[in-house]
């Protein structure tokens, strides 16, 4: 507990982490409050177009706005301790090098996952009461459940993977760089090679970044034949949301153990 107290205080103390905060709660109302626009009187949503404003266009942009916009204080905690040199004094409070690294991807994947919880109900919330205030029907708000809990599963992993990577790679523009390009390049490419090597091509299903964009993907299952093929190319992975959703979890545990034998193991930070 005096770890995550340590934690959450630093965090909390940093005017950016509110500053971050608050661009993405004004983004998500923006989304609700943009619903009803290009619907016919009299007609709801569907519960794809939903489920993307909730998740703030996971699919369509590769990772979610959110997830972008929370890199930086992803990174924050591991960044300051590499560019200050203040590992030690948070060593020599906590004495303990893991019990520091787990409670910063304790405390980052809590605000991921209060993020994202927070910034879906705030997005429906707003987009329910627009949709009322012009004479639009309800989505069914059911349909989007799925991929609301994928999308929190995504947001709650992914700034351990961001404080993992940063912790190997030792330097916080080549790890932001590398969480923005593996995503929206390196998996592509990575997949269309597996997909030219006979017997390899059911691997590149099981890519991290496409598996989670998978577990975010439920209620494309309410798309017509033609949009749902679109919709896969997107996420480039034939995965079912539930196996997605588990190879996503599996890759974010490697990640953190990976990110904690780095950080107990190296001497100066």
């Amino acid at each position: 507990m005096r770890g995550l107290h340590y934690e959450w205080r630093h965090v909390a103390a940093l005017r950016s982490t509110w500053v971050l905060l608050s661009v993405i709660a004004t983004l998500n109302l923006a989304a609700g409050l943009a619903t009803p626009f290009g619907l016919k009187p009299g007609s709801a949503p569907s519960s794809w177009s939903m489920a993307t404003t909730l998740q703030m266009d996971a699919v369509a942009l590769q990772l979610p706005l959110s997830a972008l916009l929370l890199l930086p204080l992803a990174t924050g905690s591991i960044a300051t301790e590499l560019t200050r040199g203040s590992a030690r004094t948070t060593w020599l409070t906590l004495a303990c090098r893991r019990t520091a690294y787990m409670s910063k991807l304790l405390v980052g994947g809590a605000i991921g996952a209060l993020t994202a919880l927070g910034g879906a109900i705030l997005a429906a919330l707003s987009a329910g009461v627009c949709l009322a205030a012009t004479g639009h029907l309800q989505p069914a708000w059911t349909h989007t459940l799925p991929s609301l809990l994928g999308y929190v599963l995504f947001m709650t992993c992914w700034p351990l993977i961001a404080l993992s990577t940063t912790v190997l790679v030792r330097n916080r523009t080549a790890a932001v760089l590398l969480l923005v390009l593996w995503p929206l390049l390196g998996e592509r490419i990575t997949g269309l090679a597996l997909r030219l090597v006979p017997g390899l091509a059911p691997v590149a299903d099981w890519l991290p970044f496409s598996a989670g964009r998978a577990a975010m993907a439920a209620s494309a299952d309410t798309l017509s034949e033609a949009d749902r093929a679109m919709t896969q190319t997107l996420i480039g992975s034939d995965l079912s949301s539930a196996a997605g959703a588990a190879a996503f979890l599996a890759f974010t545990v490697l990640c953190a153990i990976l990110g904690t034998q780095a950080y107990t193991k190296r001497d100066v930070y």
